[in-house]
């Protein structure tokens, strides 16, 4: 039988698709052929830093399977230690701040746009080069590693290879990441009222420069006879503790812009975000007093660092993202019809919860710890890949309707990482140290063995999420930019959040 459509089924389908994620109208048409370059190779070099982690995490969980070290060659302790510093810097390090240069070329680009200027022959100095130096520190990182050099320093949030080589590329990375930063905090002092995404990018570039401040402070401060691995470990404690409210305010604004994209509302007033964004900073500047109020590497100096990220950090960030689950809960069916990234969003939202439970039973010796933190930075990260399709790519003139795929990415991504903390935490309530592979994880019962394999099946179908992202997302960028993308008059985005700004 054939049913008969009436007109408005007609006048329907004779409509074009609505776009699927529109650009935001803060920033829709306000990057320069300058600014949209500088965009371009920092996703650029953000997405291949994140494919590089993305393969040695999958070497790693390979490592720690049941007897992987009959089969692999990297399961050795020494060779697993240098993959796992590499890992963790490419992953959680060069992925971040990568993300965290486009951001703010971005913020840049709208900063420019209200005063109807361009970033001037100096600007495009600065951003040229920081985007090279980003780059050629790449190379620096990974020659030490690939060429056996080097003993590897497995300490907290910025682990070392101890080589000339390491240390020059890791400060390259820093100055490069820097460079970008003050060039916005420049344009935005001359400017009387700032869009409240712009202000939060602001904000978490204020933040990095502090956490820069704190490892040099630690470093002039640095114990006498501390020996090798304490000396890492003290120069990179402080400032690591900073950077994660650097990642967390880059995950916040993350939300707030991809929230107002997708679904044409902002999950609370711009003024109460900004509020929480000078919160943000407000915690992370008692980082460098420190240095100057406890003796270096002082266990009352550690346990103010711990108490600094317990209570300053989880207040700004706990509105924000209970602000986002109230809308994402009112606003559930437009979710699960909307576009994926919010369901990126959702699927960031319910890991962070989960690592943030792990993070109250850990156990400094044990794979609870890294269960805990894989979680919460894996979190950030889906975050991040989503904002490659709400706002990188559009803003680049590049975009994919494969609504499915990107769904199976966040879920993939979000669902493996989930199983493989879950095996990782129960393998450590059993004993089983953390940082080890192989033989040296002491496999001796049914139980370590059965959680230390779901960990490693959990990081397989993680990092299967991760290879769609890095494909289809490094597809987009090698393709040609299409024609101009400008904000869409049915997303509501601009409309929505004008009455908070």
């Amino acid at each position: 039988m054939i049913r008969a459509m009436d007109d408005r089924e007609v006048i329907a389908r004779s409509l074009p698709p609505p776009v699927d994620v529109p650009v935001d109208g803060h920033f829709a048409g306000k990057l320069t052929p300058h600014l949209r370059s500088e965009l371009y190779g920092w996703a650029g070099l953000a997405l291949a830093a994140l494919g590089l982690a993305g393969v040695l995490a999958l070497l790693l969980a390979l490592a720690r399977v049941p007897g992987a070290e009959m089969i692999f060659p990297w399961t050795g302790q020494t060779f697993f230690r240098k993959l796992l510093v590499v890992h963790v810097s490419f992953a959680f390090v060069v992925w971040y701040l990568g993300v965290q240069g486009a951001m703010t070329v971005v913020a840049t680009a709208q900063a420019v746009a209200e005063r109807n200027a361009d970033v001037g022959g100096l600007g495009i100095v600065v951003g040229r080069a920081s985007v090279y130096g980003f780059g050629l520190s790449f190379i620096m990182l990974l020659i030490p590693a690939l060429a056996d050099l080097g003993e590897p320093s497995i300490n907290n949030y910025v682990p070392l290879l101890v080589h000339p080589l390491y240390f020059a590329g890791l400060t390259l990375l820093a100055v490069c990441v820097a460079l970008p930063i003050l060039r916005l905090l420049v344009l935005l002092s001359r400017q009387r009222f700032v869009e409240a995404g712009t202000f939060g990018v602001a904000c978490a570039g204020v933040i990095y420069l502090l956490a820069m401040v704190c490892i040099v402070a630690a470093w002039l401060t640095l114990p006498p006879n501390t020996g090798l691995e304490g000396a890492a470990e003290y120069v990179m404690w402080g400032g690591g503790h900073i950077l994660q409210f650097a990642n967390t305010a880059l995950m916040l604004c993350g939300f707030y812009l991809l929230v107002r994209v997708t679904l044409g509302e902002t999950p609370l007033p711009a003024q109460w975000f900004r509020g929480m964004m000078l919160l943000l900073v407000a915690g992370a500047a008692a980082g460098p007093l420190l240095y100057l109020t406890y003796e270096g590497g002082s266990p009352a100096m550690r346990l103010t660092f711990t108490h600094l990220y317990w209570y300053a950090l989880p207040v700004p960030a706990a509105v924000v993202m209970l602000s986002v689950v109230r809308l994402l809960i009112r606003r559930k069916r437009d979710v699960w019809a909307g576009a994926p990234e919010i369901k990126g969003v959702a699927a960031a939202l319910v890991l962070f919860g989960i690592g943030g439970i792990f993070g109250f039973f850990e156990g400094s010796v044990d794979t609870r710890t890294p269960s805990h933190y894989h979680a919460m930075l894996i979190a950030v990260t889906l975050g991040f890949i989503a904002l490659y399709f709400g706002l990188f790519l559009p803003l680049l003139h590049r975009r994919t309707e494969r609504r499915r795929l990107r769904t199976s990415m966040y879920l993939l991504l979000g669902g493996g990482q989930l199983i493989h903390s879950l095996g990782l935490f129960v393998a450590g309530m059993e004993g089983v140290a953390r940082k080890t592979a192989g033989a040296a994880q002491e496999i001796d019962t049914v139980t370590k063995f059965t959680f230390l394999a779901i960990q490693g099946f959990g990081g397989v179908i993680a990092v299967a999420g991760g290879i769609i992202f890095i494909f289809t997302a490094g597809k987009l960028l090698l393709a040609k930019s299409v024609r101009d993308v400008t904000a869409s008059p049915h997303a509501g985005a601009t409309n929505v959040s004008a009455k908070y700004d």
